[in-house]
């Protein structure tokens, strides 16, 4: 997709700590993110990110400064529940949007493989999310899967390249409505 600019946000949360082996969300959301970018280059588009050592507020300003086609954040997710939470869930602005076209996007392909789709979460809309509600460009904020999960950790620790193709098919999928 030539002309494209993309905005990637992975989560700068290096205090949220997963199940066994995960790290912190922010080194296992990088990870995903560099896949991502790669792929997204190879592409064509051109990619930005956040800097995970600044606070939130500076990503979205960035963002903004840029002027990108998409925001697209990632996340883990924890529930403090234990181990009972699980699945994939992406939040937009709100529905009818260009948000939640790309959401539902993105959202449609990880669901083709994750490993449970019943425990999919769906697409959720937000009026609170500083990122979603900040950022100019259309933006969507992916939680993966839960990070304190012992299934869900071990999915994206063993599926990080396949879960950033997932991402890249859906923002391919997204710019291919218009």
């Amino acid at each position: 997709m030539e002309d494209k600019v993309i905005f990637l946000s992975p989560s700068a949360q290096e205090y949220n700590v997963g199940y066994g082996d995960f790290g912190t969300e922010e080194y296992r959301m990088n990870r995903i993110a560099d896949i991502v970018e790669r792929m997204l280059k190879e592409d064509g588009y051109t990619v930005y990110r956040n800097n995970p050592n600044e606070k939130l507020s500076a990503a979205v300003k960035k963002s903004n400064e840029i002027g990108p086609d998409i925001h697209v954040a990632l996340h883990s997710n924890a529930s403090g529940e234990g181990f009972s939470a699980q699945g994939p869930e992406i939040f937009a602005n709100r529905p009818g949007t260009s948000g939640d076209k790309l959401a539902n996007s993105i959202y449609e392909e990880i669901m083709q493989i994750y490993p449970d789709q019943t425990k999919g979460r769906g697409v959720l809309y937000t009026s609170s999310l500083y990122e979603i509600i900040r950022t100019n460009a259309p933006a969507v904020l992916l939680e993966v899967a839960f990070h304190d999960n012992p299934e869900d950790a071990n999915w994206i620790i063993n599926n990080e390249e396949p879960i950033a193709q997932a991402i890249v098919n859906g923002i391919n999928n997204y710019f291919k409505q218009f």
